[in-house]
Order: structure tokens, then sequence, then C-alpha cells
């Protein structure tokens, strides 16, 4: 009796600490996510009133604004994408017109996409899910995106909760689950963007591939048949009406704007005219540009990780699905011709996730040929590893910057800063000696394991810093690959002299009298929202004697009917990859530096006349 009492008391004494372990595991676990979601949120809020609109971002942006206050100068615009057409008409009603507001929910939509994979920590693992979590936040196409109001930020968000839907709906089959994925399917192809279309015919042609490479499922049949077994169920007509219900509510305010209608149209419109018009300044196959210069060792670590997978019969229906929707988002960028920077997001998404299903593996794989290394190893490795990455990239970019220096392109040995170059072949040798050093003690496996991580580590630290730089340091330097005709910081300044003037002329009121030859749906535009006695003109005869005219520079000063004084305002700058040559990439990639700098491309001159401009204290233009 004594030895039963004994052995119950110790079987429940191991039950409660396994209780309190997983209790710890759990808890550590919300601890970081939430520290993932806090600084996801704190990357996409910080300064996001302070970078100027673009084009695009001007667009929707005023659809929105036109639309709640009908007093605003210029024509009703159809936006092209209906559910941020309604976020921004929510935010403008209540927030008032400014690029905070235009910005902030999408920018909430790209920090819950960093957490996302917490919801898939079944399917996932815990681990692959956490190192996913952590590659979407170090993701710059995912964090310049989300600050820059991308509609693609709602259609990889509407992708998300669908397969999430999808997913449960094979575990439990309960009709709810069924009609939510429908639902996100419409959405995404209806509401969210553009790109909405081409993501669900990326995502369906990644289902099939899975499929085709699956064959059978976990008890040996075939894979067809489980497939009909599982979604035999699903309430097609419920799904399909709800669906068709949720997207007219959504695009037109739940019937309070029905005008809203029209933007499904224009958004499949926008998406079919983007298969054959390219993106005006951007590249072909811009998306992979994107991924291969921001997101290298990202793209390098799914890559080589995907092959290693499947030689080590490793690959589940998950890498499957992810390969191909790796597969498929490639020819989707290459067919598709207007695709911008954001439809990045495409290929960032399924890379991270073939990149976090190796590393995870990679993690918890231990192997020895005599005997099994301690787990400290290869995080020491890690370490050194990293270190050395980041004397590599220092020396680098030093190397990189003398390159520069060549007057007509030509590599001159007598530039290059000889310490730099040492160092860097030394951090080289450094690198290889201490694989092969490593090896010969702890076995090539863990020596292998630690170079991996350091570099990855280093890799998500780097494309990190490219995110914020591009998202907000470098937000108007046209030589950012990111951006295409960026607007220049000058527009702030346009907008702070036309304040002036207004306070001076209409006691405090945006009640200028002003002329402005510029398109109706642009940056310009959303600079002159709050002005409602804005005119839009097309000919400078029609801005004749006016107090205040806003036009393209001239070669010859406008004839205005009067006495005029003007100063140019830079919009949108421009700097082609032609002028790129060989000898400046390593620079251009690694600091941003080039030889030949951009140029403006739209220059606008604000003209006062003379009694205004004698009233008026410019002290910004000081």
């Amino acid at each position: 009796m004594n030895v039963m009492n004994l052995t119950t008391v110790s079987e429940a004494k191991s039950e409660a600490a396994g209780a309190a372990r997983s209790h710890l595991t759990i808890t550590l676990e919300l601890v970081i996510y939430l520290a993932l979601l806090l600084l996801a949120l704190t990357l996409r809020v910080a300064e996001l009133d302070t970078i100027p609109m673009t084009d695009a971002e001007a667009r929707q942006a005023l659809a929105a604004w036109r639309a709640v206050w009908p007093s605003a100068p210029g024509p009703e615009i159809v936006p092209y994408s209906p559910a941020l057409f309604m976020a921004q008409s929510l935010l403008f009603s209540t927030l008032g017109g400014s690029e905070f507001a235009a910005r902030i929910l999408t920018a909430l939509a790209g920090a819950a996409l960093v957490v996302s994979p917490a919801a898939f920590r079944g399917l996932l693992g815990r681990t692959r899910a956490l190192l996913l979590a952590l590659a979407l936040l170090c993701s710059p196409a995912l964090l310049v995106s989300s600050r820059t109001g991308s509609p693609m930020v709602w259609v990889l968000a509407a992708a998300v909760v669908g397969l999430w839907a999808l997913w449960r709906y094979w575990d439990d089959r309960r009709p709810a689950q069924a009609i939510l994925a429908t639902v996100c399917l419409a959405a995404m192809a209806l509401l969210a963007g553009p790109g909405g279309p081409i993501m669900a015919f990326i995502l369906l042609g990644a289902g099939v591939f899975a499929l085709w490479l699956t064959r059978t499922d976990a008890e040996g049949r075939d894979i067809l048949l489980t497939v009909g077994e599982r979604f035999g169920g699903w309430p097609w007509r419920q799904a399909a009406s709800i669906a068709v219900l949720a997207a007219a509510l959504v695009s037109t305010g739940f019937l309070l704007y029905p005008a809203g209608l029209s933007a499904v149209g224009e958004l499949l419109a926008q998406a079919g005219r983007g298969l054959t018009t390219p993106t005006p300044g951007a590249p072909v196959f811009f998306p992979i540009w994107i991924v291969l210069f921001y997101e290298p060792f990202i793209a390098i670590t799914a890559i080589v990780g995907a092959w290693w997978l499947a030689r080590r019969g490793a690959v589940t229906f998950v890498e499957r699905f992810l390969l191909g929707w790796v597969v498929f988002a490639l020819f989707a960028s290459v067919i598709y011709a207007g695709a911008g920077a954001d439809h990045a997001l495409w290929l960032s998404l399924p890379l991270a996730g073939l990149a976090a299903s190796a590393a995870a593996h990679l993690l918890h794989d231990e192997r020895g040929i005599f005997w099994r290394s301690p787990g400290w190893v290869k995080w020491l490795l890690a370490l050194i590893m990293l270190a050395l990455m980041f004397s590599l990239a220092v020396h680098g970019q030093t190397l990189a910057r003398t390159l520069l220096l060549s007057a007509d392109g030509s590599l001159q040995l007598n530039q290059i800063d000889a310490r730099s170059a040492v160092w860097f072949i030394v951090t080289l040798l450094f690198m290889v000696t201490g694989f092969f050093m490593a090896a010969s003690v702890w076995g090539a496996y863990t020596a292998v394991q630690g170079w991996v991580f350091g570099a990855l580590i280093f890799g998500l630290i780097t494309s990190l810093g490219a995110g914020w730089n591009a998202a907000a340091v470098e937000a108007g330097n046209p030589v950012e690959l990111w951006h295409v005709q960026p607007t220049s910081a000058e527009t702030w300044l346009l907008r702070q002299t036309l304040t002036e003037v207004s306070t001076r002329e209409s006691g405090g009121f945006p009640q200028l009298e002003l002329a402005v030859l510029a398109p109706a749906d642009g940056v310009v535009a959303w600079l002159l929202r709050d002005y409602p006695r804005t005119r839009f003109i097309t000919d400078v005869s029609e801005a004749r004697g006016l107090p205040v005219v806003l036009l393209p520079s001239l070669p010859e000063p406008p004839d205005l009917g009067g006495s005029y004084v003007g100063h140019p305002f830079t919009i949108t700058s421009v700097w082609s990859e032609r002028n790129l040559r060989a000898i400046d990439f390593p620079a251009w990639w690694m600091a941003r530096r080039i030889r030949l700098p951009g140029a403006s491309l739209v220059t606008m001159v604000l003209w006062l006349r003379q009694d205004v401009y004698d009233g008026a204290d410019f002290s910004a233009l000081r």
C-alpha cells in the first residue's frame, strides 16, 4: 500500500511538473509573440505621417476624402481597392484627412500579419511558427507595404485568414469555416486590390501543385478521394451568397455609398490592365528583383532548405504548398507587366515559410558520428559567424565606396582602400578556416548549423535595416530600388508655404483662391485637399489674375497678366538603373551610394501675385 501510494504521489508530482513546464512554455511563447507584435507596431507607426504620399497612395486616399467631404476640390475618383476605400473613409470621417489617417489601418493589418503564424501553430509547430513570424517581422516587402497603404497588405491578410479557415474546415468540417474561407476568397479577388485576383490564381495553383505531389494521404489512400470526402459537404450556395453580400456591403459602405460598387469593377479592370500595361519606370520582373535585392538570405535559405528537406524526405504537404506558391508567384511576376514593388509580397511569405521550415528542422536535428556535441556549441558558432559577417559587411562597404571614386567607371587599383581589402580577405579566410576547425572538433554537421544560423541572423538584421531605410530614411530617394518615381520631401515645404499664405490672406482658414495645372488625382491634388476654392485648370491662360497659381516648371515664366513671384518645388524624382555600371553595384546594393544621382521628374512652381507676396511671411523658404 505504501509503495502504491508512493507511486501515485510520484506520478502526481510528475504530472504537476509537466503541467508547469507546459504553462511556462505557453507563457514564454506568448511573451515572444507580444514582443514581436509590439516591435512590428513600432516599426509601422513611427513617423508614419512624416513620409509624403506617392501618386498611387494619393489617388486612393483622394477617392475616400472626396467621398467623405464633398466640398473638397476635384472630381470624384473611383478607387481600385474597396476595402482600403472603406478603411480610409472611416478614418477620414473621425480623424480628418492626414497621411496618418490614410495609412494607420493598413499599418495595423501589416503588424497583424507579422504574428499571424501563431494561428497556424497546430499545423506548423511552435518553433516553425515563431521563426516564420520573425522572418515576417524583418521582411522589407511587408514593412514598406504596410507603411505606404498598399492594397497588397489587405490581399495578403485576406489570403492568410482564408487559408486558416480552409485548414480548420479540413479538420472540423464546420459550415461556418467554409463560409469564412469563401468570403475571404471573394474579398481577396474583389475587394482588397488589383493584385488580389492574381493572388487567388497563385493560391489555387499552389494547392493543385501540392496535391499533385502528395498523391496519398496519411492512411495511404488516394489524396483526391480524401479531398472529395472532406469538401463534399461544402455549403456552396450559402457560402457564395454570403460572399457576394459581403462584397456588396463592404464596397458600398453598408449601403451608405452606393457608388462604391463601381470600385469592384475598377479593381478588376486595373488587374486586367496590369497584364499588358507596365508600371511606369519599373524594371521587368520587378517583384523578383525586390526579393533578391532586399531579402537574399531568406531566398537562398528557402531554396537550399527546400532542396535539403526533399533529400532528407522531410517534406510535408505544407512545404509542397509553399513551394507551389513560390513557383506560381514567380510565374505571375514574369507575366504580370503591371507588377509593382509591393507585389513582392506574392513571394515574400512563401519564401519565409520555406526558410522557417528548413531552419526549424536544422535547429532540432542533432547528429554526431562519434558523439553528440553540446547544444550551446551551434549558438557559439552562430555568434562567431555573425561577428564575421558584420566584419565582412563593414569592410565590404568601405571597398564599395572606393570603387565610386573612378571617374570613368573603370577599376583602378590605386583607389582601393588597402586596409579594408586586407581585412575583407582575412575575414573570408577566417570563415573558411573557422568552419573546418569547428568541424574537426564538433563535427561537420554542427559547424554547418552554426554557420547557417549565423548567416541567417545576419540576413534578418540587415533585411530589417534595409526595410526601415526604404520605408522612412530613404523614402524620397529614387536610388532606393523600391521607389519608382518617389515623392520628394519638398512637398511638405510646399504645403507649409500654402498654409502661411492662407494664414495671412484668409485669417487662417483654407479659403485661398488658387489655380493648379496638375492631375486631379495625384500628389499635388492631395496637398491641396483642404482648399475648397482650388480650380484644376488645363491651360495657363485660365489662371490669369488669380492670387495664387501652381504650375509645372516651364522654360519661360508664364504670362499671368501681372507681376508674380515664383518658387520651384520638386514633387517627384527619378533615377534609372541603366546608369548603373558593374563597378557601381556593390556600393548601390550595400550603401545606396551611386556615381550619378537622381534627377527631378516633376517640378511645380508656386506663383504668388506681387501684392500677396508682399504681405506674406515666407519663413519656410528662408
